[in-house]
């Protein structure tokens, strides 16, 4: 996969566009509590207490049949530590990041089936990286927000270009086997990945993030920061398995589990692990689809 971005048509009229969609300013702030290994419940409770929307989704989950709370958790602080600093936070910067974003929900790319891959490869992504035994190991939070933003072209071409989008949705949805980047290539001549990238280099993010998702479908890739899009890789191989995502096999690569030293065996303990916690990410995935 050739890793420069190509001139192409759609990108000029990506380019062209009068208004383009910004991070919300409590992604960038919990971006940034994501980066700082002294954050606290209280940091987060700063952020997320300006945020009425996060604020409230915090609160109901909290209060969810999912935790079978005798009484009724009503502040932020005793819903966080509830919830778990980590997920309230992954939450938080799932919520903030969809805030401006609305799609069709329906289709192998629409709202709903878009968080779905998301928040699980995130969670696995998450959940692998505290396996990994380099010395330079993926960092956990990091490779939560590469798992959650690594398909993110689909939502700005959604947002962006409606007819576009539902093409390509439908074009996929009416295939027995899709072939995602293939169909791409002949109706937009261009791929997700370059779209999100393109976003994403508008917003700052880092370049780890930036790597993930333009080579998590390149199964070859070793470069800088290989071992955030080789994770990516795997999980979404690993999710296809079960129905989720765009891979286009659900075969994990033998190179890549040794250049990242896990067996694959602790892939398989992982997604066991991500499907205990099903009912919890599912109630997730309903707060950022139906709000």
């Amino acid at each position: 996969m050739n890793t420069v971005i190509t001139e192409m048509p759609f990108k000029k009229r990506i380019e062209q566009l009068n208004e383009l969609p910004t991070l919300p300013k409590i992604a960038h702030q919990l971006f940034e509590l994501h980066a700082n290994p002294n954050a606290s419940v209280r940091h987060l409770v700063e952020i997320i207490e300006n945020d009425p929307v996060s604020s409230a989704q915090i609160l109901k989950y909290a209060n969810s049949a999912f935790f079978n709370n005798a009484r009724k958790i009503e502040s932020l602080n005793d819903a966080i530590n509830l919830f778990g600093f980590d997920n309230a936070l992954n939450c938080s910067l799932s919520l903030a990041t969809a805030k401006k974003f609305t799609i069709p929900l329906e289709g192998p790319i629409g709202m709903r089936a878009f968080w779905k891959h998301a928040i699980y490869s995130a969670h696995l992504m998450q959940l692998l990286a505290k396996k990994i035994p380099l010395e330079n190991s993926p960092k956990p939070g990091l490779a939560y927000i590469a798992g959650l933003l690594h398909n993110f072209g689909y939502m700005l071409l959604g947002y962006a270009f409606p007819n576009d989008f539902n093409r390509l949705n439908k074009t996929i949805e009416s295939s027995s086997m899709p072939d995602y980047l293939d169909t791409e290539s002949k109706l937009l001549g261009i791929h997700h990945y370059q779209l999100a990238v393109w976003l994403m280099r508008k917003w700052g993010l880092p370049t780890e993030i930036l790597t993930t998702v333009f080579e998590h479908h390149n199964e070859t890739y070793r470069g800088k920061h290989h071992e955030y899009a080789n994770l990516a890789l795997l999980a979404d191989r690993a999710l296809f398995a079960h129905g989720i995502g765009d891979a286009d096999t659900d075969e994990l690569p033998p190179r890549i589990l040794t250049t990242l030293k896990i067996d694959i065996l602790v892939v398989q303990s992982a997604v066991k692990e991500l499907w205990e916690n099903k009912a919890r990410l599912d109630e997730l995935i309903n707060g950022l689809v139906n709000g």
